[in-house]
């Protein structure tokens, strides 16, 4: 199954300014997550960003802040699968998609977790890797792996916006593949 920007919602996880310089990739993990934001803007697709125990791992990166804009609701976590938090689990129901595309930190506790607990719920669950990190590889690699063997779609920055787009007419493919080139 393709993701459809008219069913999806993308949440950010935990791309905080004291967890993300930890991760084995950070800044593949903040451009992907700020990329992926700021076509889910330009789409109209709803997007989640939530932080885990705020005062501990600090702010969202700068980066994703500034495509958020001054006026971003951020929710904070305390657990680690994003499902078993009222507050997010309301906002994803409350928003009636029923594609959850997931991107953030760390793949194999807080992505893995959140993945299994939304496929669990009905939900279409797309992990976008290479905007997903963790503290060391083998993590990262493990949690992926588990994700696949329970049937979790893996997918890359680059799948989620050309699935979003669907086509190279609209104004907003040109302006991604002028970014890109």
């Amino acid at each position: 199954m393709l993701m459809n920007k008219e069913d999806s919602l993308l949440l950010i996880i935990d791309v905080q300014e004291h967890l993300a310089p930890a991760q084995e990739r950070p800044r593949d993990v903040i451009n992907g997550c700020a990329t992926l934001l700021d076509i889910a803007k330009k789409l109209g697709v709803p997007f989640i960003v939530a932080e885990q125990n705020h005062n501990s791992f600090g702010p969202t990166m700068i980066d994703l802040r500034i495509v958020l804009g001054e006026n971003m609701t951020y929710y904070e976590k305390d657990t680690f699968s994003c499902y078993k938090n009222e507050e997010i689990r309301e906002q994803i129901e409350k928003s009636g998609k029923k594609q959850i595309v997931i991107a953030g930190l760390e793949t194999h506790i807080c992505i893995m977790q959140t993945a299994l607990d939304l496929q669990k719920e009905g939900y279409e669950v797309f992990v976008v890797a290479d905007a997903c990190s963790s503290r060391n590889e083998m993590q990262s690699a493990l949690g992926i792996q588990r994700l696949l063997r329970n049937n979790v779609d893996v997918v890359t920055v680059e799948m989620a916006i050309f699935e979003w787009l669907e086509n190279s007419r609209s104004p907003e493919f040109r302006e991604v593949w002028s970014k890109r080139s």
